[in-house]
Parts: structure tokens; C-alpha cells; sequence
């Protein structure tokens, strides 16, 4: 009878290891040729190839035209023109062909709406150059989440490898127990069962493995594959961010009043309010007439000889719209609410910082506890998995207690790495609630 169980139980366990083993080795060749990468060196990549932060800088190139446009208020414009005519029948001079050039030059003397126009885009210019590197900071941030999380995700998946191994080492002595009769059927059952569970916590431990490495690989814009196996790390763990996560100490006081002036996105609104406030006052300037003057030279290369071969005039212009249906008061109107519109959101993204800093040093300093916590878990959980086995093998403990004792070193293992990640996610977002890059090397830097 034993023997005809363990006959089953391990038919039972090849049906279950393969799938395990053929994920393995597909994931073997591609790694094999892969440096480390380093968090610095994925943020630099996601930089260069993104294509939002690709995108960012061609917003400071549409702001500039539009300030280059704004300037051509205050420059002269330079215009010629020609005609010629052809007539069927002669004129009195008996000619058939006349032809004339005209050489135009004006110059704006004095136009009012051009100086907020031209205030309001060079506030426009600086905000699109904050926006940009805001735009580089969030997917550098992105990027750098994603690589934690591709981290974590290789952590889980060695910690459920562990459990296979040992899932295996049981079942091995749960069957030559049986054998020699030292203990039931039942205890290489149980063994199985909990091959069984450590061969799916390896199967979904893969996919989410595969599912981080594809994330950071889209961020990254270019793909990057996961480990093999037991196989060398494709990811290097970023050792300063972990020091730095676990001691950093801070007065929230300082490093509000540092935020706001460091922080783009701030610095951005600012601007964006500024340009606004600048668009508002231009419908007033429309209240004041417009003066220019202008200078003209007509050429006629075959002249009658009752015409000049040339004649030059100069024109002052004045141009007022004494009143123009009231569409000034309405722009006004439009334009000076979108101002204050954007002020109390600038206020609001004000008052948001130091919150943001003080909840991001709250979770930091909860996390870190709670990692602490988990990182000592983890040695009684490995001394009682170990000891539960020892006791086991002397006949001293039961199968269904070897089986929880595993079963609970998983999941110490697993509640640590969620608890390094979660420390390492709130260090990034205090990063980022003070205005600074990712990474110490400010590879996100303007």
C-alpha cells in the first residue's frame, strides 16, 4: 500500500514541476546577454527614449515662436510689390507693356496691446520650460517605480522558488518516510498538496515578474528581460536609495520653504498665472490708438514723359477704436477670471506642497517600522521552519506542521519584500513632494 501511494504521489508531482521548469528556461537565454542595470542608468534610458520626455522640450519651442511672434509687434515689416501690364493695342506712347515696383516700409511707433502680449508670452515661455521638466520628472518618477516594482516582483519570485525547493526536499522524505513506515500516506498527501501550492506561487510569481519587466521596458523604451531562474540578477538593488530610505531625517519646516522654490511644477503655475494676469490687462491697452508711420518708394522703369521714374511719399498712420461694440470689457472680463482661475489654483498647489511632504515623511516613517518589523520576522520564521523540519524528520512533528511552518516562511518573505518596496515608494514620493529627481545623481535634473 505505501508503495502503490508514493507511486501516485509522484506521478502526481511530475505533472506539477514541468511547467515551473519550462518557464525557467525560457527565460534563460535572453538574460544570459544582459548587463545589470542600475536605477540611474533606467532613468537616463526612459529620458532618451520616452517619448514624453521626448515630447517636453518641443513645448519651450512652440512657446518660443509664439514669443518670437509676440516681439515682431515691435519690428518694422519690409514689403515690395510689382505689376506689369500687356495691352492689345498701343497707348499714346506706343507701347504695349508698363510696369511699376513699389519698395514699402513701416515701423510701429506706437502700439499699447503689444506690451502685454508680448509680457504675456515671455511668462508663457518660462512656464512651457518649468512644465517640460516636470514632464521629465514624472516619468522619471514613473520609471523609477517601475524599477522597484520589477524588483520586488525578482524578490517574490526567489522567495517562491525557496518554497518549491524545499516543497520538493519534503515531499522526497514524506515518501521515503512512507516507505519505511515511520509515518502515513497521508504526509506525502500533504507534501504533494504543498508542492502543488509552491508550483503556483511560482507560476504567479513569474507572471508578475514578467508583467514588471515588460512595464519598466515600455518606460524604459526598450525592452528588458527578466532573470532566469536562479540565475544571475538582471536589476541592481539601489543600495543608496535603501540606505537613504531608511535614515533620512528631516525638519518638514525646512523642507517646505525649500519645496516651493525648487519644485517645478510650482514654478510652472507661477508663471502660467503671470502670463494670464498679463492677457488680462491687454484689452485695456486697446483703449489708446495705434501709431505708425511708413515709407514708400514707386519705381515706373519706362516712364512718360509726363511721369517721374520715381516718387517717394511718407505716411504717418493713427488708428483708435474710440469704441468697438464693447468686445474690450468682454475680453476683460473672460480673461481677468481665467487669472484669478489659475491664482487659487496656484494657491491651492501652494498649500498642497507642505501636505504632500508631511504625509510623504508620515508613510516613510511608517514604512520604514513596519520594514523593520518584517526584516526581523523573517529570522524567526526561517529558525521555525528549520526547526519544524528537524523535529519532523525525528518524528517529533507532524506533516500538516511542517507544511505551515513553510507555508509561513513564504509569507514572511513576501511581507518583507512588499514592506522594502513600500518603504522604497515612500521614499520616491517624499522625493518627489520636495522637488528632486529619483535618484541622488539627479538624473532627472533640468
Amino acid at each position: 500500500m505505501p508503495g502503490a501511494g508514493a507511486d501516485h504521489l509522484r506521478a502526481m508531482r511530475f505533472d506539477v514541476v514541468p511547467a515551473v521548469v519550462l518557464a525557467g528556461v525560457l527565460f534563460t537565454v535572453p538574460a544570459q546577454a544582459q548587463e545589470v542595470l542600475r536605477l540611474d542608468q533606467a532613468v537616463r534610458a526612459a529620458l532618451e527614449n520616452n517619448e514624453r520626455a521626448r515630447k517636453a522640450p518641443l513645448r519651450v519651442e512652440q512657446a518660443s515662436g509664439q514669443l518670437e511672434r509676440a516681439r515682431g509687434a515691435f519690428l518694422p515689416t519690409l514689403s515690395a510689390t510689382g505689376s506689369g501690364q500687356y495691352r492689345l493695342r498701343e497707348d499714346r506712347s506706343g507701347r504695349n507693356t508698363t510696369s511699376s515696383g513699389t519698395i514699402t516700409l513701416t515701423q510701429p511707433v506706437l502700439a499699447p496691446s503689444a506690451f502685454p502680449a508680448y509680457s504675456q508670452a515671455s511668462h508663457q515661455l518660462e512656464s512651457e520650460k518649468w512644465g517640460s521638466v516636470q514632464d521629465r520628472r514624472v516619468v522619471a518618477f514613473e520609471t523609477a517605480r517601475a524599477f522597484l516594482q520589477a524588483l520586488a516582483a525578482d524578490r517574490v519570485l526567489e522567495a517562491a522558488m525557496r518554497r518549491l525547493e524545499r516543497a520538493r526536499a519534503n515531499l522526497q522524505n514524506a515518501e521515503a518516510r512512507a516507505a519505511a513506515g515511520l509515518a502515513s500516506v497521508n504526509d506525502a498527501t500533504r507534501a504533494t498538496l504543498e508542492l502543488a501550492t509552491a508550483a503556483r506561487e511560482v507560476a504567479t510569481a513569474e507572471g508578475r515578474v514578467g508583467t514588471a519587466y515588460l512595464n519598466l521596458g515600455f518606460l524604459m523604451g526598450r525592452p528588458v528581460a527578466p532573470p532566469p531562474p536562479g540565475g544571475q540578477p538582471v536589476l541592481a538593488a539601489p543600495d543608496r536609495t535603501d540606505e537613504a530610505a531608511a535614515s533620512f531625517e528631516t525638519n518638514p519646516d525646512d523642507q517646505v520653504r525649500a519645496a516651493l522654490e525648487r519644485r517645478p511644477d510650482l514654478r510652472a503655475a507661477h508663471e502660467r498665472t503671470e502670463a494670464l494676469r498679463a492677457s488680462a490687462k491687454e484689452p485695456l491697452y486697446r483703449l489708446a490708438p495705434t501709431i505708425s508711420v511708413s515709407g514708400q518708394v514707386r519705381v515706373l522703369p519706362d516712364p512718360l514723359p509726363t511721369e517721374r521714374g520715381h516718387e517717394e511719399t511718407a505716411t504717418l498712420n493713427l488708428q483708435w477704436a474710440i469704441f468697438d461694440a464693447g468686445f474690450r470689457y468682454a475680453d476683460r472680463r473672460t480673461r481677468s477670471a481665467q487669472a484669478e482661475s489659475q491664482a487659487l489654483d496656484e494657491s491651492l498647489l501652494r498649500r498642497s506642497v507642505d501636505n504632500e511632504i508631511r504625509v510623504a515623511l508620515v508613510s516613510l516613517k511608517a514604512a520604514r517600522e513596519a520594514f523593520k518589523i518584517a526584516d526581523e520576522a523573517i529570522a524567526t520564521a526561517q529558525r521555525s521552519s528549520d526547526e519544524t523540519e528537524i523535529l519532523y524528520q525525528q518524528g517529533l512533528a507532524r506533516a500538516i506542521e511542517l507544511t505551515d511552518a513553510t507555508a509561513r516562511r513564504f509569507d514572511a518573505e513576501v511581507t518583507r519584500a512588499s514592506a522594502k518596496l513600500t518603504m522604497e515608494q515612500a521614499y520616491l514620493e517624499l522625493r518627489y513632494a520636495l522637488g528632486l529627481g529619483p535618484v541622488d545623481e539627479g538624473a532627472a535634473a533640468r
